[in-house]
């Protein structure tokens, strides 16, 4: 057992078929490593029976499962906002609901937590289409131009927090640019930032939420958080 307290955080739209799954093996995986630990999982608005489905398993996991529902979808941005900054102990962690990672793979990050006030992974073979790769290899050197941000794989939804450190952050933006704003101002905040490979599994139920109108979404958040985001060289 580890020492430290452990809040698990994901963010679920429309994952009435992956949500079972995920909130199953984060309190397998926990249950066996940590004494005290949370499950948090945030709703944001689906429309399909993700909210039932979470209902069911709140009566089973009991006080170790928390479900918060926004009412109508505010975005995946706004969906981590809620739920990691409702976290209670000492460690906060977050994922999608999707299943494309091993959740027992937070052992490898632990031994780092310690001297490092965040811990992010990067897919060491991303299974992903390619134009997915592309986008977000692309991605990656974009920001490393217009910011200076040194990240293997910015958007990669694997990442550990001490929660002191987390709360010296904010998300000021509702959609997907919530990743790399993090990762900016943990840098502008001088956090030492640890980066390890995930293993990364192709999706196998349900759907990707990831639109064209998320990159217009994402222009949208850069052009705004520029002038304040921006770290020197």
């Amino acid at each position: 057992m580890y020492k430290n307290s452990f809040s698990f955080v994901t963010p679920a739209y429309n994952e009435q078929e992956n949500i079972r799954k995920i909130v199953g093996d984060a309190y397998n995986f926990l249950n066996r490593n940590f004494s005290d630990f949370e499950i948090i999982v945030v709703d944001d608005g689906s429309k399909d029976n993700t909210p039932k489905v979470c209902e069911e398993l709140t009566s089973a996991y009991k006080d170790k499962l928390i479900v918060i529902r926004h009412l109508k979808n505010r975005g995946y941005g706004a969906a981590l906002r809620t739920g990691l900054f409702s976290a209670k102990k000492d460690l906060v962690f977050y994922t999608d609901a999707d299943n494309q990672f091993d959740i027992k793979e937070i052992v490898n990050f632990m031994p780092y937590i310690d001297d490092y006030d965040l811990v992010i992974g990067y897919r060491k073979n991303r299974n992903d289409v390619l134009l997915r790769k592309l986008c977000a290899f692309v991605y990656n050197r974009f920001i490393f131009l217009l910011f200076n941000l040194n990240v293997r794989d910015i958007d990669c939804s694997f990442k550990l927090f001490k929660r002191n450190s987390l709360r010296r952050l904010s998300i000021d933006r509702d959609e997907f640019f919530v990743d790399t704003e993090l990762l900016l101002k943990a840098k502008l905040e001088n956090l030492k930032i640890k980066e390890l490979p995930v293993t990364h599994f192709p999706r196998r139920a349900g759907k990707s939420t990831v639109k064209l109108s998320n990159i217009l979404a994402t222009l949208r958040d850069i052009a705004y958080l520029y002038p304040k985001l921006r770290v020197r060289k």
